[in-house]
């Protein structure tokens, strides 16, 4: 019993140690803010932004404050790439902001630096997450809660219209990097892991009811082959990720405004279509 409770003890500080070093990771925590504030020019919706045109990749652009606070925003292409020249880029403004606050967009995960690459794994926002890390600086996601989204978007949308979008939208999101060898054992994993929450657990059980829906309700489609980079099919599914979408800027721009107005140094990293659609609303807004 002593051998085992000492090995016990050792295993555990070997944990810690191994935590507090950061060669094991963990998701990066949600940013609760204390106050929200009325904004002074609306976010850009998808459909505004359909209509933008080609802008600059990566789109990076910097804001300050009148406390001295100011952030550096990076929309980039997603990539898992790590000799992607949107990488450079990325090192170089951080090392120009030296930041006090790091944001990403996700939540990233579990990762054992001493096996896995924070990019192969986690793309750029592993990167910004390995910077941070090496700095010792705050490290946040800037998405909202999924509890907080799926209560919004109770009043608007069924359970299981809500369960397609959280089931599919990840097998969506990855489907840029590749197809995978199963798509159906794969659209079971996020079927299990993203409805795994109040309102949404237990409304489908099964890969094949979301499949039977969707040859329903967008027959035209194969699921298996999409990508969210054609955007979203036309109907239910493009205005819950719409107003998804919307309630996601929302919250980063209210962390960015929050942050600022104290003081701090802010750099955050997103996929490229989200910086240009909050850029307007942050500029009216930072004091």
């Amino acid at each position: 019993m002593k051998k085992l409770f000492i090995a016990v003890a050792i295993y555990c500080a070997t944990v810690v140690m191994l935590f507090s070093c950061g060669v094991i990771w963990t998701s990066p925590p949600f940013y609760k803010v204390k106050k929200r504030v009325q904004l002074e020019e609306p976010i850009m919706d998808m459909e505004a932004y359909g209509k933008m045109g080609a802008h600059r990749r990566p789109y990076v652009y910097s804001l300050k404050s009148e406390s001295g606070g100011k952030v550096y925003i990076l929309g980039l292409d997603h990539t898992k790439d790590p000799h992607n020249p949107q990488l450079d880029t990325l090192r170089q403004v951080w090392d120009q902001a030296s930041p006090t606050l790091a944001l990403v967009e996700g939540r990233l995960g579990f990762l054992f630096t001493w096996f896995q690459d924070p990019v192969k794994s986690y793309g750029e926002n592993g990167l910004t997450a390995k910077l941070a890390k090496e700095k010792g600086i705050d490290l946040y996601t800037w998405e909202p809660t999924k509890e907080d989204q799926i209560e919004i978007l109770m009043q608007i949308y069924s359970p299981e219209q809500l369960a397609m979008l959280y089931a599919f939208r990840p097998y969506f999101s990855k489907m840029r990097y590749g197809k995978p060898e199963n798509p159906e054992k794969k659209l079971q994993e996020y079927l299990e892991s993203r409805t795994d929450i109040d309102h949404l657990r237990g409304v489908f059980s099964s890969w094949t009811e979301l499949d039977s829906l969707w040859k329903r309700d967008f027959p035209d489609i194969e699921w298996r082959d999409y990508s969210d980079q054609y955007g979203w099919p036309e109907g239910y599914l493009s205005e819950m990720a719409n107003r998804s979408n919307l309630l996601r800027d929302e919250h980063m721009v209210q962390i960015i405004l929050e942050a600022v107005k104290k003081g701090e140094i802010v750099f955050v990293t997103m996929g490229s279509s989200h910086a240009p659609r909050i850029e307007k609303a942050l500029q009216r807004s930072i004091k």
